[in-house]
């Protein structure tokens, strides 16, 4: 009520001395806030409104980017090529075009130009054997499958097989087309003198012969082995093996004679036509556990493989000998035939089975090259190596001492008289096939 007496004091001043003075003006004070009324107790019943100051917080830094997983991990494919480290599944099939090592052949058949063709002798030469025979090349397969055990798939499983055709060489001598050599023979060291010696077949004017040899190979082999990665890094794989192989080696080697004598002859006065054929085979069936490494090596759409492996285990080993010779008499009114058991190098004495169980070692090296198709396949060429290091091979079971008693063309339906030879036994080397493969691979 202050503002209100000091008003009216003012009004009643400035009428009482109006006439005689000039007006004068009071300032009039801003009028004072209100009193906000107070309940009981003291107690405000509102507050005006504050000034609210907002508080604005400055950004954070960015928490810096988490450190990056090796590619092994967070991305094992980021090398081109399958999306995974080993793959899924995955297989492939090969075209295998191979040689083996020449084949051992002792000296089975001579000519001789002015006599009887006996090692040694003057005007004397080996028509076949007498040096190992080279062996073409043998076309064969090869397929392979595995799939992964993991969930990493760093472990997987791979199995294996291939195989090489047989493959058989064959070549022949006679006196029929050679002038050169009117004598033929199977030359022998005689059981009972020691000394070289021949069974002549063919003599000029008396006699003509055709000689027949055939050499054969088949190869077989499986694999079976786990397989586990070692380093997965862009461009570069590495993975170890280890399992199960199997090798079977089979070979054999036939040396076959048709002859005729005519009358008069050594039968009598009359024309035999003749038959000889002597067979040795060997067989190698190898088992082992087999350990190994696998490179694999790529840049943009071209890759090398490198693969090294060892298998140590026991060769099994088997050698089959046979003989037979066949005597057809012209005789009237029909020929008279007669079979006899034995050849010339193969004889009762060795005729039959002998085996024995060896140690033995099969490494095996290979080369691939290729060229990746897409995501998931590869093309390649590459160079394969296989060795067997205990092995036996027919030509290696020939025994060139021979008792003439047993010889059916010299001694038909004789017996033994004198040393117990040819004999059967065993007698190991090694044995190698090396050759090209070109195939497709898929990983899945």
């Amino acid at each position: 009520m202050r503002t209100v007496a000091l008003a009216v004091a003012g009004w009643l001043l400035v009428t009482s001395g109006a006439a005689a003075q000039p007006p004068v003006v009071i300032p009039v004070p801003p009028p004072a806030e209100p009193v906000e009324p107070a309940l009981p107790g003291g107690a405000a019943v509102s507050r005006p409104l504050q000034p609210v100051e907002l508080k604005v917080e400055a950004p954070k830094p960015a928490d810096p980017p988490p450190p990056e997983l090796p590619p092994e991990i967070t991305e094992p494919c980021r090398d081109p090529g399958p999306k995974k480290i080993l793959g899924g599944h995955w297989g492939s099939d090969e075209i295998l075009i191979w040689w083996a090592k020449n084949a051992p052949v002792p000296a089975l058949v001579t000519g001789g130009r002015a006599g009887p063709p006996v090692l040694g002798a003057p005007g004397t030469d080996v028509l076949l054997g007498g040096s190992p025979i080279n062996t073409p090349d043998i076309a064969g397969y090869r397929l392979a499958y595995g799939y992964s055990l993991d969930a990493g798939d760093r472990v997987g499983f791979e199995g294996t097989y291939f195989f090489l055709g047989t493959r058989t060489i064959s070549d022949f001598a006679t006196n029929v087309t050679n002038p050169r050599h009117p004598f033929v023979g199977l030359p022998f060291v005689n059981a009972q003198t020691g000394q070289p010696d021949v069974l002549t077949l063919a003599r000029p004017g008396d006699s003509y012969v055709l000689a027949n040899l055939y050499t054969s190979t088949r190869l077989q082999g499986a694999e079976a082995t786990l397989v586990g990665n070692l380093v997965a890094r862009p461009g570069a794989k590495i993975h170890a093996v280890a399992g199960y192989r199997f090798l079977q080696v089979n070979e054999g080697l036939r040396l076959e004679t048709t002859w005729m004598q005519f009358a008069p002859s050594r039968y009598g006065n009359s024309t035999v036509l003749g038959i000889t054929a002597d067979q040795f085979d060997g067989r190698n069936e190898f088992h082992g556990g087999q350990v190994g490494l696998v490179g694999d090596f790529h840049r943009g759409p071209f890759y090398v493989e490198v693969t090294g492996k060892v298998a140590v285990g026991t060769n099994f080993q088997v050698v089959n000998a046979d003989g037979q010779t066949h005597l057809l008499t012209a005789a009237n009114p029909v020929p008279v035939g007669a079979s006899f058991n034995g050849g010339v190098y193969a004889q009762p004495t060795n005729i039959g089975r002998v085996t024995q169980t060896v140690f033995a070692v099969v490494p095996e090296g290979m080369f691939k090259v290729g060229l990746k198709s897409g995501e998931n396949g590869r093309w390649f060429v590459g160079y394969n190596f296989l060795y067997l290091s205990n092995a036996v091979r027919p030509g290696d079971q020939i025994d060139g001492t021979v008792n003439l008693s047993q010889i059916p063309t010299l001694n038909p339906g004789g017996g033994l008289v004198g040393p117990d030879r040819p004999r059967l036994g065993i007698t190991t080397s090694d044995f190698w096939v090396q050759g090209l493969l070109i195939g497709f691979e898929g990983r899945f």
